[in-house]
């Protein structure tokens, strides 16, 4: 089967230096789908934009946990509480614990949280960065996600 699949010009391939998880609300849940250039991790659900992020990272950290030390590798989570037709995109520093999240080109006030639902709450009420208006990116090193 190996021979096939090289003859055929596919290879198995480690993950990309950057993978991005597209956290989405749905009706009940958030769901994780993945973009990039090789390896990925499986789509999944969770209950809450905080449980998303987590098991998103988690399964980053899992996927390189075999391979040698890739410095350049990143996770980028990014993340639609709404449907997203256009404006400022956020991005997301900080921890749980301790978030803040600054437009890309300072147009809006930065937002705070303990939790990445406090930011989107944060944003809702902007005029032009509430719900349909405005996205978050959050991105981090692989190196730096807890194992």
């Amino acid at each position: 089967m190996g021979r096939l699949r090289r003859l055929l010009g596919a290879r198995d391939r480690g993950p990309a230096d950057l993978i991005t998880g597209i956290v989405t609300a749905r009706a009940d849940d958030w769901q994780v789908t993945w973009a990039g250039d090789g390896a990925q991790p499986a789509s999944m659900q969770a209950s809450s934009l905080s449980d998303a992020a987590e098991q998103a990272s988690a399964a980053v950290a899992d996927l390189y946990a075999s391979l040698a030390p890739n410095p350049a590798a990143e996770l980028q989570l990014a993340i639609y509480p709404w449907d997203y037709r256009d404006g400022p995109i956020f991005d997301v520093s900080g921890s749980p614990g301790g978030f803040t999240a600054q437009d890309l080109d300072n147009s809006f006030p930065a937002v705070q949280g303990a939790a990445l639902e406090d930011l989107v709450t944060a944003a809702e009420p902007m005029p032009g960065a509430g719900p349909g208006h405005c996205m978050f990116r959050w991105v981090r090193p692989v190196s730096a996600l807890p194992t």
